[in-house]
């Protein structure tokens, strides 16, 4: 949760956030390993390493994002490649931008799903606790009541 609920909120900033016209100055498909182990090796996804500018008010601001999504989604090696295809260098792409911070840039906003089902996930997990929690301590009180009658020898 710690890490989805601020990507969610991002993400539904960046639906207002003004767009400009930058390039692609960089794009390839690239294995990523998750887990490395002795038996089976690297095992991973593959990713579109991206690298794009552009400018604003005259000043000139690069960025590597293309969703908030990016990070954690499992490719395929010929997903990611048709991915960077699509964005050969030079390119002219449609760049979304953080008006308080231009450094923060993407070239789809939008809220990521990945991060809604992991901050529900996280909530449903909380709840879940908290629920185990109150029956614990509502069980906890009914034995001693009962305990306490016991010992009183009423009924």
């Amino acid at each position: 949760m710690a890490r989805n609920v601020p990507m969610v909120v991002e993400g539904w900033h960046s639906r207002s956030w003004p767009a400009v016209v930058g390039a692609v100055k960089a794009s390839a498909a690239v294995a990523k390993p998750i887990i490395t182990d002795a038996r089976r090796g690297a095992v991973g996804t593959h990713v579109v390493m991206l690298h794009y500018e552009f400018s604003v008010m005259g000043r000139t601001y690069s960025g590597t994002r293309q969703s908030l999504d990016d990070v954690g989604i499992i490719k395929s090696a010929e997903a990611a490649q048709r991915e960077a295809d699509a964005l050969p260098v030079g390119r002219p792409v449609q760049i979304f931008y953080d008006p308080n911070d231009p450094g923060r840039s993407l070239l789809k906003p939008g809220v990521p799903v990945s991060g809604v089902l992991g901050s529900l996930f996280g909530m449903l997990l909380v709840a879940g606790g908290l629920a185990l929690v109150a029956i614990g301590l509502h069980l906890r009180s009914y034995h001693v009541r009962r305990r306490a009658v016991r010992t009183t020898g009423e009924t």
